[in-house]
């Protein structure tokens, strides 16, 4: 059967975000007060697929970029004026609209991930900006940078549940930024160990979801009970304190229950002692023979401690986001000083990733069976690389783009497609149990 030669892609940029539903954003956020030359449509399809014009991200790029696709001039005050205060809250509203219509794999998952729901993954990353805005964004390490932001994502990786950025200054702690609720119910959690905290693995255990981190170096919990025996002269474990017996051990796989005790948050004015039996499990590694250890409240009969390792790698989807947003949309070019300026671009690449991948789904379903062939790396490069033909579909009327339409989605549906057929995206090496864990280099 042969192959749909063409995509909408200004239908579905359009469904996303009307021209009414631009207007109405400008008009409520104070981005506009009366009309102007800069239409707030025309100016905001700039911000988001603008970014690809030069080697920097900056506003005298992104003002070309709107010239080349309307057609008009405009005056370098005038255009830089745009980006104040009410263009920053408009474009954190659209983020806000448009970021849990974010499509997932939009299937249940698989093999070891069956079990659950959904996958939630959660992470940060830190970019440094200019050192004026040391004041309402501190770094941590001033001898050499003074300002930097950090940007908090949780991720649903099947689009079964919501996402969630938030930006603060790199000082935040990662930990209180994340928060737990009803939401979490059935669903497995991934994260490091900036989010490890006891009072957060109690917080989603009461609330009936599941989760897997590594496990903290300081970390000595109390063995309890052992879910793998081995037979012959086996080192005694109940009672003892996990690092007393962590360095003695032979076995492969580690797979025991740990009590912990921790404090509670004060409630009625009063402190409360906290206690909880989570599940640790150790995966020996073959060069260096040490464990990686690893804290769940997964029971054994729901994912196996041979799983857990690979299961885990799995937060690696939301690395590959801030990868994502940094090496093709250009989200650490903040080079102003103004924290409006700052905050307007960020907002911008994120509502680039959001369009990305709104394209991605509608490309994955022209092509059908040969979906699961298009990874995600390869589109964001594809995406980049068309993002301004794309803005001049939204600049200019359709029947006057109907030829540029059909030469990029020619190219868009050919070049998509990984040729190695062998090759699988990460979340399906986790699911086929085929994912190889590779230790960093020192």
């Amino acid at each position: 059967m042969a192959r749909p030669r063409t995509i909408n892609f200004r239908d579905r940029l359009v469904k996303m975000f009307s021209r009414s539903l631009l207007e109405r954003l400008a008009r409520d956020n104070g981005a506009v007060i009366r009309k102007r030359k800069v239409a707030p449509n025309a100016l905001f399809w700039t911000v988001v697929l603008g970014f690809g014009l030069g080697r920097e991200r900056t506003i005298a790029g992104l003002r070309r970029s709107y010239q080349k696709a309307t057609g008009q001039t405009i005056e370098e005050s005038s255009f830089y004026n745009r980006f104040n205060e009410g263009f920053a809250r408009m474009l954190r509203a659209a983020v806000g609209l448009a970021l849990d219509t974010v499509p997932g794999i939009n299937r249940a998952l698989r093999g070891p991930l069956a079990a659950f729901r959904d996958l939630v993954v959660t992470d940060s990353t830190v970019m440094r900006l200019h050192d004026l805005l040391q004041g309402p964004f501190p770094a941590c390490r001033t001898n050499h940078t003074k300002a930097a932001l950090k940007m908090h994502a949780v991720l649903s990786v099947n689009g079964a549940g919501d996402n969630s950025i938030k930006i603060t200054a790199e000082r935040r702690h990662d930990g209180p930024v994340f928060r737990v609720g009803p939401w979490v119910q059935g669903k497995l959690l991934l994260f490091d160990l900036g989010y490890f905290r006891y009072q957060l693995f109690a917080c989603i255990t009461r609330n009936k979801g599941w989760f897997v981190s590594r496990l903290k170096r300081s970390a000595n919990p109390v063995i309890v009970s052992v879910n793998r025996t081995y037979r012959g002269r086996a080192i005694e474990l109940i009672g003892k304190r996990l690092n007393e017996v962590v360095d003695n051990l032979t076995r492969e796989v580690l797979d025991v229950m740990v009590e912990v005790s921790f404090t509670r948050r004060v409630y009625g004015g009063r402190r409360r002692r906290g206690r909880q039996t989570l599940r640790v499990v150790g995966v020996r590694d073959p060069e260096t023979r040490r464990y990686h250890l690893y804290i769940t409240n997964l029971p054994p009969d729901k994912l196996l401690a041979e799983d857990i390792q690979r299961v885990y790698a799995a937060r690696w989807e939301v690395e590959l986001l801030f990868r994502e947003l940094k090496s093709q949309y250009r989200i650490e070019d903040l080079p102003s000083g103004k924290r409006v300026v700052v905050e307007s671009l960020v907002y911008a690449a994120l509502l680039t990733w959001i369009a990305s991948r709104r394209l991605l789904s509608e490309v994955r379903r022209k092509l059908g069976r040969l979906a699961v062939r298009v990874p995600l790396h390869r589109w964001a490069v594809i995406f980049a690389s068309i993002a301004q033909e794309l803005l001049v579909l939204m600049a200019q009327p359709p029947r006057q783009t109907q030829l540029l339409v059909r030469l990029i989605s020619e190219m868009v549906l050919h070049e998509a497609i990984d040729p190695n057929a062998s090759r699988l995206p990460l979340l399906q090496t986790v699911e086929t149990r085929t994912h190889a864990y590779h230790r960093k280099a020192a």
